[in-house]
């Protein structure tokens, strides 16, 4: 799962079990990691709707709150291994409305207080075989704040899978990597999806990467995607040069047509980021992401499956975000600054108090404690 940008970040395990594997040539038979953090963000140019504890869903513009308290625990040697996360978790994401982390609907609401946990088997060094709640294949950013070089999420990450529920085969041969998956697709618990990853790695500083979800065409919306019935092709690659971090990928998403759904049209969105990071010495580095993503449909298009963006029909919207970050021992301390800026965005879905503002920034800082 992601192992190149988690190594950028220095986090201590991964959690998912094939990653755990490729990560570490000799790893501790056993290890239990842990991060508490807390985070508070100022807004400028709220999002109208999305806030689930405000009557009518505006967002507030100050928010302080537990980004996580997690806990990690799992067996990385031998024949039978085993992983669980548990705990409180946020997911801050740049231009939606951020909730409590404890809000019903949101966050750990929506995948549980445990929101990875897994069996493998490991026959030999190059198969691995995983079940459980395991984090998506998909894109260069994880799920959690600290596993990540910016603190919130990005525009891309929005329109991924985040969890799912099901089998993998990972298969790892010299500088090959592949992993397939059987899975409820976007957490749906009725329907199936096939989820995959095909990596080659070069070097040790270079890799490319390319991951799939295809669900079933019938699968209905839930509370973690409102389009589920959509196939996304991931395309990675990351190059370690020196002290900078470079990772670029681009998402293509396709929702075909459904009659069950009322969905009268396929229709499409792209998205492409660029992530850095620049690491000045072991204590201080600074991160950067800039995103666009946009809605293939026209304005005037009214199948429900017509906005991946949450902005409306045709919508499409850029990201910058920048954060420093300081980190001595168990200690981390980290600030950020992120804009988004909307094009054709529905009136009533973009920021603002009537929802009709282009604009969004907002700044974040997080602190903690992690071991």
């Amino acid at each position: 799962m992601k192992p190149f940008l988690a190594a950028c970040i220095a986090t201590s395990l991964a959690l998912a079990a094939p990653a755990a594997v490729r990560a570490q040539a000799t790893p501790a038979p056993y290890s239990l990691d842990g991060t508490f953090s807390i985070y508070t963000e100022q807004t400028s140019g709220v999002n109208a709707a999305g806030s689930l504890d405000t009557a009518g869903g505006p967002d507030r513009a100050a928010r302080t709150d537990l980004s996580n308290a997690l806990f990690v625990f799992a067996k990385n040697t031998g024949f039978f291994r085993f992983g669980i996360t548990a705990g409180e978790y946020a997911f801050p994401t740049v231009g939606e409305a951020i909730n409590q982390t404890a809000q019903a609907g949101a966050n750990a609401a929506l995948f549980g207080y445990v929101p990875s946990v897994y069996v493998a088997i490991v026959p030999n060094e190059h198969l691995t075989l995983t079940a459980g709640q395991l984090p998506a294949l998909l894109g260069e950013e994880s799920d959690f704040t600290y596993q990540n070089v910016n603190v919130q999420r990005g525009l891309v990450w929005a329109l991924e899978p985040v969890f799912s529920r099901g089998v993998r085969a990972t298969y790892v041969q010299g500088k090959f990597t592949g992993d397939l998956e059987y899975d409820d697709g976007y957490y749906t618990a009725t329907h199936r999806a096939f989820e995959g990853l095909a990596g080659w790695a070069p070097s040790a500083t270079t890799s490319f990467q390319f991951a799939f979800i295809v669900p079933e065409a019938g699968t209905p919306g839930n509370a973690t995607s409102s389009i589920a019935n959509k196939s996304e092709y991931d395309f990675m690659f990351t190059q370690q040069a020196g002290k900078l971090a470079l990772m670029p990928y681009v998402l293509l998403v396709d929702s075909p047509a459904s009659s069950a759904l009322g969905y009268a049209a396929a229709e499409s969105a792209t998205g492409a980021a660029l992530l850095a990071q620049y690491a000045f010495d072991s204590h201080f580095s600074v991160a950067a992401r800039g995103e666009w993503v946009a809605n293939a449909s026209a304005v005037s298009d009214a199948s429900p499956n017509a906005d991946f963006l949450g902005y409306g029909p045709g919508s499409s919207a850029t990201s910058l975000t920048v954060t420093p970050a300081y980190r001595t021992g168990y200690l981390f301390a980290r600030v950020e600054f992120s804009s988004v800026r909307l094009a054709n965005a529905r009136a009533g879905l973009g920021f603002g108090p009537a929802g009709t503002a282009a604009t969004q920034t907002r700044f974040v800082a997080e602190t903690g404690l992690q071991f």
